[in-house]
């Protein structure tokens, strides 16, 4: 019997939850990333990688290589398969600012 997918839910707890999952179950390739993710314009969490390792704490990062806001609802849309990250940038429910580069390796890497 297949087990079924948890669903993420919009709230800062189930984003957090899932994100932190999500970065155990990937292969980062960059010595050095801090990336700032915020919430509805409020509530911070970072994602840093270092020497390949992820790290998911529950703080603003000052000096992050690249930060993305967006709303509770467009990260449970991608965590949960419905909408892909570019849709969301595409339809600015999402935003990504600062180092580009890396922010498309890292957002490849995490949702794909």
């Amino acid at each position: 019997m297949a087990s079924k997918k948890a669903v993420v839910e919009a709230t800062y707890h189930s984003i957090y939850s899932a994100i932190e999952k999500k970065v155990k179950s990937v292969k980062f390739s960059s010595d050095f990333v801090a990336v700032q993710i915020t919430l509805d314009a409020s509530v911070p969490m970072y994602v840093r990688v270092e020497d390949c390792i992820p790290e998911v704490a529950p703080y603003e990062y000052n000096d992050a290589t690249f930060y993305i806001d967006g709303t509770s609802a467009a990260f449970a849309s991608v965590l949960n398969g419905k909408k892909t990250f570019y849709d969301a940038i595409d339809d600015l429910s999402i935003r990504v600012n600062g180092d580009a580069n890396a922010a498309i390796l890292f957002v490849h890497t995490l949702f794909g």
